[in-house]
């Protein structure tokens, strides 16, 4: 099965949805941001209780309803409390590698809509001052964040609009390389919302329909492990998109290919679903350009939303991804091959 698939749209839709903050949590901007992109393409974006945005496309058959579900939130920070100096203590929303956001500029959202800069810091955060700069652990209870303000005092920063509950966005910092090439935290996992928006984008201006009636979902809890928790009773089958892994454990995997995940950190994957997609594989991608994992430290929607107790089939598949978790990097290539997987599944392949 070919497609064509325009490698500029797809980074350009990537760059403009990573730039859009969505720290676990924090979803008024990215559901505006969604809204408009559906609603240019001619879809109507629902939104139940847990966040999550839907879009709903009709298939050739009504036999039964599955799902392809990318997340649009963010490994982020929330404030739990200010120091005497007015700097933030804050807690993890997901899993932050401290080291790698160490330095970097954030946008602290307050609770009264404000958005207040600020910079990812290190208690002892140099080394002309503390004797241990380089060495000290770098936890919940040595990192800060410093409001880029005239700020002295707890109070200083309160003024502000920064209160305990404010959820921190850590800035992306994309980069784009002429050789396809990408680099920008929050890959995981906009590059997958990136891949169903441009499936979504195919279906409209093509006319094509899916197999079976469609749902795509966008969850917002995902990176603490709840994005999937509550998946509508109709769904058959939840398919996640999410990136997958490159390292000792991932034979074949390189930033050029999309992996199928048959098991994770929470168990496998279905059999037959999980089959289907490396039949999709196959058929669709490009010869080694794909690959299977066991994926270890690491779990998805598809694998909460059957863990929670939802009656249907778990799979995932996804776009490779170097560093994951810090300033993440990927190239279009990767993206191609998980968009023309995703549209095999879409239309019925291997079935």
């Amino acid at each position: 099965m070919a497609y064509d698939i325009d490698k500029d749209r797809l980074l350009d839709t990537l760059r403009a949805c990573v730039e859009v903050e969505s720290p676990v949590g924090y979803y008024p901007e990215i559901h505006e941001w969604l809204r408009a992109e559906l609603a240019e393409m001619g879809y109507e974006m629902t939104v139940d209780n847990n966040a999550t945005a839907y879009v709903r496309v009709c298939g050739k058959s009504s036999e039964k309803v599955v799902c392809l579900g990318a997340h649009l939130d963010t490994i982020g920070l929330v404030v739990r409390g200010i120091n005497d100096d007015g700097t933030l203590r804050v807690r993890q929303l997901g899993g932050i590698n401290y080291h790698s956001i160490e330095g970097e500029t954030c946008l602290v959202h307050c609770r009264d809509g404000r958005a207040v800069a600020g910079q990812v810091i290190c208690d002892h955060h140099s080394t002309h001052v503390f004797d241990d700069a380089r060495s000290r652990e770098r936890t919940e209870d040595t990192m800060a964040v410093s409001l880029v303000a005239d700020v002295a005092s707890a109070g200083d920063a309160r003024a502000l609009g920064v209160t305990e509950g404010a959820i921190v966005g850590i800035d992306p910092h994309f980069e784009r390389f002429d050789n396809g090439y990408v680099i920008s935290r929050h890959i995981d996992d906009k590059a997958a919302v990136a891949v169903l928006l441009d499936v979504l984008r195919w279906l409209a201006q093509t006319g094509e329909r899916p197999a079976f009636d469609t749902l795509f979902a966008f969850p917002i809890y995902e990176e603490i492990g709840r994005g999937g928790s509550w998946v509508p009773d109709e769904v058959a089958e939840y398919v996640a998109v999410d990136i997958t892994l490159i390292g000792p454990d991932y034979a074949g995997s390189n930033e050029h290919s999309v992996g199928v995940i048959c098991s994770d950190a929470k168990g496998p994957y279905d059999w037959d679903l999980t089959n289907t997609l490396i039949a999709c594989a196959r058929d669709a991608c490009t010869p080694g350009r794909w690959n299977t994992q066991v994926c270890f430290h690491y779990s998805t929607d598809a694998n909460a939303a059957a863990l929670h107790g939802n009656d249907l089939a778990a799979g995932a598949f996804g776009m490779a991804c170097m560093n994951s978790h810090g300033r993440e990097r990927c190239h279009v290539d990767a993206l191609v091959e998980t968009e023309r997987l995703a549209r095999a599944y879409v239309m019925g392949c291997g079935r």
